[in-house]
């Protein structure tokens, strides 16, 4: 395998000490995948990975297949896993499907009102993003995202809303497909949180909504 330096950056972070170590191992090797240690189209083996990890095959391949399941590799016969490419219309799949469950989601917390507590953590949240934008880092900055968008959404209580939206945020960022560090976007795209919040926190479902459909705009194939 190649790309080091890219495989440490996503590799040095995680710990295995998730609740199984193929928990730990399928989050080491989903930052890989949104890091671009893993590039589109390329096979990896189970033990190839494994001895790259320093855990067993078998928990490396459990990892692997729990992420083919999610729609983020390919299991090819024989041969091992396929990083998933995405066709236009993937990504065109994963967008509308986005503007129908995120939006709804976000505007339906907005209706329902928040606490005190959720408030804060929200903005807490929010400001990771930000400050992950401003340090040009971006993996560390689709994880903050990931942490703002997942938290917003699961004040639904409803875990299988979260679940999804989780998985196709993941799905469209395999190997930083939104491009937003080369566009220039990374940092009005954290910025834009804390309108969604503000929304949120106000009570205004409608505000709470269109911010969320504008904010979505940058993964609009």
């Amino acid at each position: 395998m190649e790309r080091t330096d890219a495989w440490d950056d996503a590799l040095h972070v995680v710990e295995l000490s998730r609740p199984t170590l193929k928990d730990s191992t399928e989050a080491l090797i989903r930052r890989a995948l949104l890091s671009g240690a893993m590039r589109p189209g390329e096979i990896y083996s189970a033990n190839a990975l494994a001895a790259r990890l320093g855990v067993s095959n078998s928990p490396a391949r459990e990892a692997m297949m729990s992420l083919a399941n999610k729609g983020l590799l390919q299991l090819v016969r024989n041969r091992g896993f396929r990083v998933v490419e995405l066709t236009d219309r993937d990504r065109q799949e994963v967008y509308d499907l986005r503007r129908l469950v995120e939006v709804e989601a976000v505007r339906r917390v907005a209706e329902s009102g928040v606490t005190a507590e959720d408030a804060v953590l929200l903005r807490r949240l929010t400001e990771e993003t930000v400050a992950a934008a401003a340090a040009d880092g971006m993996l560390e900055y689709l994880e903050a995202d990931q942490r703002f968008h997942a938290a917003l959404v699961g004040l639904l209580g409803n875990a299988r809303w979260t679940a999804i939206v989780e998985n196709l945020r993941d799905q469209s960022r395999i190997n930083g497909s939104y491009h937003l560090q080369e566009r220039g976007l990374l940092e009005s795209s954290a910025a834009e949180h804390r309108g969604i919040t503000e929304a949120v926190v106000g009570g205004d479902p409608e505000l709470a909504a269109e911010r969320m459909v504008r904010h979505l705009d940058y993964a609009r194939p």
